[in-house]
């Protein structure tokens, strides 16, 4: 069933020794910017893809400029990168080119044709085909080709025009109606989870178009949006809506299960100037029964209102505040190490801060440092993703290189790029242009290349 050779011959003459990443071989050219396109690239080059990223000259990707926080020289553009910018750009290569100007354009269509397996813009829609670097167009040319094009509301519909934000979205699809205290205002999640979420399913789409590749040897356009990941991301929020028709919208229930109780935060006693909560879940009976009787208060699982859990859900507001009351008499810590091992899911509400300094993600090596040949040392959460032929980590440092692909060598993560760093790099290697006419290029604006100065 194969039918196309170009990108055949670098695919199956390749033996992939057991010491590669997954990724190791594959070509992404990456048009997109801020979070959920960038979020997508980064996990495929965590996975050992080559990721070129195209951004514009002299602004480049927005997120450049989410600050501050910032890395490196403050006072000099050049030099300093967005803490927001390094969370969900390593593992790339940058390349500044203005996709506006012919020669620019050019350039991107090369790439796109005659390098790339993969290809993801989050571009408006309409924008990439108005340029010659639509799916359809890229096809023709490159029959391999998987294309992914991610939005706010889809390829089509009354919508489809307009730009997608994730807090939009979220807002829009039902994610911040069940968000927040139950007799609070709506409120957003703290991370950008629907662009995340978007991120992560466009990867998917990827790896599913391009595993259909090794069967039929053709690409195909792989369509994700913010809006359908986020309908679909409500999971049985969404099923008990369109199932119970006759029931109320799904409200907010802040840390608590609108099916299970107990299964939220109960505040501590107070242990200096944070207030602490402490994580507690009850899913059937039994552990309920092993929870009061940790608590000391075994009585309440044999009351006939709370015998069951679809007789807790009903009487939650009398059983709620006994186990509050319990709760307040100990510190966070000393909740901890008393009901840990009982029978029933627990844990400390942690900050940000505690999250990475506790033990298991300190063993997990969560926190990487790079080192940023212009910011100095960086340090990131690494790669979730684990893998057998690795030793079952995935550690930035380790050298992983291919023999029969010595142009995706890795040494390690790449950092974080400064706007531009590789442009010669890319222009000259992949497409043997010569550094005179990089040159050019570059006093025409055409493209940007930078200089560690």
């Amino acid at each position: 069933l194969i039918t196309y050779s170009a990108w055949k011959d670098h695919k199956t003459t390749t033996t992939m020794s057991s010491s590669l990443l997954p990724l190791q071989g594959l070509r992404v050219l990456d048009f997109s910017r801020v979070l959920a396109g960038p979020w997508c690239t980064m996990l495929l080059g965590d996975a050992g893809a080559s990721v070129v990223k195209v951004e514009r000259p002299l602004v480049g990707d927005d997120t450049r400029k989410w600050g501050p926080p910032f890395v490196g020289d403050t006072d000099n553009s050049n030099r300093k990168l967005s803490t927001y910018f390094l969370s969900i750009n390593r593992n790339k290569k940058s390349v500044a080119i203005d996709i506006k100007r012919k020669a620019g354009l050019e350039i991107c269509r090369k790439l796109s044709t005659e390098w790339a397996d993969v290809v993801v813009e989050n571009f408006k829609r309409g924008t990439m085909e108005k340029l010659g670097l639509g799916y359809d167009e890229l096809a023709k040319q490159n029959p391999g080709i998987v294309y992914c094009s991610i939005s706010g509301f889809g390829p089509d519909g009354p919508l489809a025009q307009q730009p997608g934000y994730d807090v939009i979205c979220s807002g829009m699809y039902g994610l911040m109606s069940i968000t927040g205290d139950e007799d609070g205002p709506p409120a957003k999640v703290g991370v950008a989870s629907t662009d995340i979420l978007t991120g992560t399913l466009a990867q998917s789409g990827i790896l599913s178009a391009l595993y259909a590749r090794e069967r039929t040897g053709v690409g195909q356009k792989v369509d994700v949006s913010l809006m359908e990941s986020q309908l679909a991301g409500l999971v049985n929020i969404a099923s008990s809506s369109l199932n119970s028709t006759d029931s109320p919208p799904p409200k907010r229930w802040g840390t608590a299960h609108e099916s299970i109780v107990p299964y939220q935060a109960f505040q501590c006693k107070q242990n200096g100037p944070e207030i602490q909560y402490i994580m507690v879940g009850a899913g059937n009976d039994v552990q309920f029964h092993n929870l009061s009787s940790v608590l000391g208060i075994p009585d309440l699982s044999q009351d006939q209102r709370y015998l069951t859990n679809e007789m807790r859900v009903k009487h939650r507001k009398s059983l709620l505040p006994l186990l509050e009351k319990v709760f307040l008499t100990k510190t966070r810590d000393e909740w901890s190490k008393l009901l840990e091992g009982k029978g029933f899911p627990l844990g400390p509400l942690r900050n940000v801060q505690e999250a990475f300094q506790c033990e298991q993600a300190q063993h997990r090596q969560m926190v990487q440092e790079i080192e940023h040949p212009t910011v100095g040392k960086i340090r990131l959460p690494r790669t979730p993703i684990s893998f057998s032929s690795l030793g079952g980590t995935t550690v930035f440092g380790e050298e992983i290189a291919s023999n029969d692909n010595p142009e995706s060598m890795k040494k390690g993560a790449i950092p974080p790029p400064m706007l531009g760093e590789h442009t010669a790099e890319i222009l000259e290697e992949i497409l043997k242009i010569d550094p005179h006419s990089i040159q050019g290029l570059e006093k025409d604006g055409v493209i940007q290349c930078w200089y560690n100065r």
